[in-house]
């Protein structure tokens, strides 16, 4: 099977971070053609890396991953392919890309993707997304990628790119699955996690319709990025050495939105998988000042304090 990958890359700094370098090199080992749309601005290092390891493009920084991902696929032959990939630099892989591949190889599914999420609406979480060649030919795709405009704060991106990709081709009559499949243990624990951070997160509410919010805020759909991160970690046959959840997202790392303990999660990452983690405290003790350029907003804890129940509003509705 003939795959080709686009991935966005991005860094604050113009450098390509080591859990970057081996997401690079074990993409390109796995597809046929690498297609790397970078939006920094390069060191000569970086640069010679990625080119090494795929074709790269350069472009100027708007329009976030998404615009990266379209630069790609109309600077390639998408169609020439048995499969299409279009991922970021978002996230550490803690499962092989060949792994996946395989084990998605027979999944009756028109795309799919590492994780997906019923935030906002039924998705594929887009920092991963596979196309089948069916899709990629179809009508739903092309107009997806065809009307695509810029839009310049991420929630949009959330609702008119990430969702709205999913929605557009559910709507088109296809059918997406996901690598990482939930246990019932894992939804109990993320909705437990959800409503103990809803409830929390803002002083107690004193009026009766902010008492009915709260209390529907937290039973609200989760994002197995935030809520599940240390299920990645969690030994689980038939791979005892290795993760379920197939990888660690940097911001959630970074901001400890749920309240896990972002140093506790990462601490234990580098206890359990100390090679795909090698480096990655460093990356984030360089790039906290700088990396607000380039923000997950689903990831970000929502500030307590003024206003806290316009906040939460607004936390959901971003999310």
């Amino acid at each position: 099977m003939s795959r080709l990958a686009v991935m966005a890359h991005w860094d604050p700094r113009g450098q390509v971070a080591p859990h970057v370098r081996r997401q690079v090199a074990s993409l390109a080992a796995a597809v046929d053609e690498l297609v790397v749309v970078s939006t920094a601005d390069l060191d000569d290092d970086g640069a010679a890396f990625l080119g090494r390891h795929g074709r790269l493009l350069r472009r100027t920084n708007y329009g976030y991953d998404f615009f990266s991902y379209k630069t790609g696929l109309e600077a390639s032959r998408p169609e020439d392919f048995d499969e299409v990939v279009v991922c970021n630099d978002t996230y550490v892989p803690l499962v092989g890309y060949g792994e996946v591949f395989e084990a998605m190889a027979g999944r009756p599914a028109d795309f799919w993707g590492l994780t997906a999420s019923q935030r906002v609406h039924p998705h594929v979480q887009s920092f991963f997304v596979a196309f089948r060649p069916w899709l990629v030919g179809s009508q739903a795709f092309r107009g997806f990628w065809g009307r695509m405009s810029p839009v310049s704060d991420r929630a949009s991106v959330i609702a008119e790119y990430e969702v709205g990709l999913s929605r557009t081709l559910t709507d088109g009559g296809f059918r997406f699955a996901s690598y990482y499949t939930e246990t019932d243990a894992d939804r109990a624990l993320a909705q437990r996690r959800v409503a103990w951070w809803t409830l929390h997160r803002l002083p107690p509410p004193r009026r009766r319709r902010e008492w009915e919010f709260l209390k529907a805020r937290s039973k609200d759909p989760w994002n197995p990025a935030i809520a599940l991160a240390d299920v990645a970690l969690a030994p689980s046959p038939p791979r005892p050495a290795g993760a379920r959840l197939p990888y660690l997202k940097i911001d959630t790392l970074r901001y400890d939105p749920y309240g896990l303990g972002a140093e506790r999660l990462l601490r234990l990452a580098e206890r359990r998988r100390p090679e795909e983690l090698a480096g990655v405290r460093e990356y984030l003790a360089a790039t906290a000042p700088l990396s607000a350029a380039r923000p997950d907003t689903d990831l970000r804890p929502t500030p307590v304090g003024v206003r806290p129940l316009r906040r939460l509003v607004e936390y959901g509705r971003a999310a």
